[in-house]
C-alpha cells in the first residue's frame, strides 16, 4: 500500500470510527509510529484531520485523539417532492449545519425548465450561507421517480409526467458541482438507518407520503446491513399500487381513515415482509399529520397478526426516528458515502489546492436572464 492509499484508509478509518489515538491507528493502518506521524502530519497541513481532546491509554499520559475535520468539505442533500423541495447542508459527518424548505409555483411541467430553477435556488441558498461551490463535494437529489439508465421518468397523481429525463446531466450542468440522484425512499431509509443504529441490521423501511389531493402512497426500502438494495436498475423497493386515493379517506374520521389505508396497503406490507425476511420494520408516517399514530398501530397490529399465523422469525416494528426532511439529509449522507468509498480523490484535490474542475465552473454568481 502506498502513501496515497495509506492516506486515504486512515481517512476512511477516522469517517467510520471517529476519533483515535495514534496507537490505535497504528493498529488498524499496521504501519509504525513514524510513517502515521508523517501522514498525520500531511492531513493536518490540509486540513482534514484536527486533534481532538485526549485519552488515558494504559501505562502513559493521555494520548491526542486526532478525527476527520467535519467540515473539511460539505454535501447538500435535496428531497425533489414536487411541488416541495427540501435541502440540507451537511457536514462529512452527516449533521445538518442548514436546512430550508421551499414551495415551487408555477409550471412544473417542463422538466429542464423546473431543473434549471431549482439549480439556480441551490447557488442562490449556497452564495447567501456564504458556502463556495469548491467547498461542496457533491448534491444528492432523491426523487420519486423510476430510474432507466442514466435518466428518470417521473409521474403519480400529484406530480408532472416527466419522462426519461437526464436529470442528473442536466444538474450537473447547472450547478458545475457532482450530482448523485436516487430514489426518495432509498435515501430516507439511509437516514433512518445512520441515525437509527440500524447498520448491522436487515432492515425494511416504509414511506407513508401524503399528496396535495388528500391521497397516501406508500414507498419502501431494503437495507442491507447499512447498505441500499437499489435492484438492478435502481427501482428496488417500487410497490406498484400501494396508493390510497382520496375517494377512500374523505369524510371518515381519524381511526376509521388509518383504517381503511392499512387495509389497501397492507397487502404490499406483508408481502413484502414474507419475501425480505426483515430483522426490523421501520414505518415513516410523519407526512399524515393527525393520521400519522393510528396509521402505525394499524400497521404493527397487521404485522403481528400475519407473524402469528406464518414460520417468520421475529420482526421489530418501529417508529421512524429521523422524520425532519429524511429525504434530503439521506441524499447528502449518499454524497458523503461515497466520497469516503474513495477518499484518495479528496486527498488529490486537496493536495493540489483545488476541488474538482468542471467545464464551465465558476464562482458563485447569480445568472443573468
Amino acid at each position: 500500500m502506498g502513501r496515497r492509499e495509506k492516506s486515504a484508509e486512515l481517512l476512511r478509518i477516522l469517517w467510520r470510527n471517529g476519533p483515535l489515538t495514534r496507537r490505535s491507528m497504528e493498529n488498524l493502518l499496521h504501519i509504525s509510529r513514524p510513517t502515521l506521524d508523517k501522514l498525520l502530519k500531511e492531513l493536518s497541513r490540509y486540513d482534514l484531520l484536527i486533534p481532538w481532546g485526549k485519552a488515558k491509554e494504559r501505562g502513559g499520559r493521555p494520548a491526542t485523539l486526532f478525527r476527520l475535520n467535519p467540515q473539511a468539505r460539505l454535501a447538500l442533500g435535496v428531497d425533489l417532492e414536487l411541488p416541495g423541495l427540501y435541502l440540507v447542508v451537511a457536514d462529512l459527518l452527516g449533521e445538518v449545519l442548514h436546512e430550508r424548505e421551499i414551495h415551487l409555483s408555477g409550471d412544473l411541467s417542463s422538466p429542464r425548465e423546473t431543473l434549471r430553477r431549482i439549480s439556480q435556488l441551490l447557488l442562490d441558498w449556497l452564495e447567501e450561507l456564504g458556502i463556495p461551490r469548491e467547498k461542496t463535494i457533491g448534491v444528492g437529489v432523491g426523487m420519486p421517480a423510476f430510474f432507466e439508465r442514466e435518466t428518470v421518468t417521473v409521474k403519480g397523481e400529484n406530480l408532472p409526467t416527466w419522462i426519461r429525463v437526464p436529470a442528473k446531466e442536466i444538474l450537473t450542468q447547472e450547478l458545475g458541482i457532482p450530482v448523485k440522484i436516487g430514489h426518495d425512499v432509498h435515501l430516507m431509509a439511509l437516514a433512518e438507518s445512520k441515525r437509527a443504529g440500524l447498520d448491522e441490521k436487515i432492515v425494511l423501511y416504509l414511506a407513508f407520503r401524503s399528496g396535495v389531493r388528500g391521497d397516501v402512497r406508500m414507498g419502501a426500502c431494503l437495507l442491507v446491513r447499512g447498505e441500499i438494495y437499489h435492484g438492478a436498475h435502481g427501482n428496488g423497493g417500487t410497490l406498484h399500487g400501494a396508493f390510497v386515493g382520496p375517494e377512500g379517506i374523505r369524510g371518515k374520521n381519524v381511526e376509521e381513515a388509518a383504517r381503511t389505508i392499512v387495509e389497501k396497503l397492507s397487502p404490499h406490507i406483508v408481502q413484502a415482509i414474507a419475501i425480505l425476511d426483515p430483522e426490523v420494520v421501520v414505518i415513516n408516517a410523519e407526512e399524515l399529520g393527525e393520521l400519522s399514530g393510528p396509521v402505525i398501530h394499524c400497521v404493527q397490529e397487521e404485522i403481528s397478526a400475519v407473524l402469528r399465523e406464518e414460520p417468520i422469525g421475529p420482526v421489530e416494528v418501529r417508529r421512524a426516528q429521523v422524520v425532519e426532511a429524511p429525504g434530503a439529509l439521506g441524499a447528502a449522507m449518499a454524497v458523503i458515502q461515497e466520497l469516503f468509498t474513495f477518499p484518495e480523490a479528496l486527498i488529490e484535490e486537496v493536495r493540489a489546492g483545488e476541488s474538482r474542475t468542471f467545464a464551465g465552473s465558476q464562482p458563485l454568481r447569480k445568472k443573468e436572464g
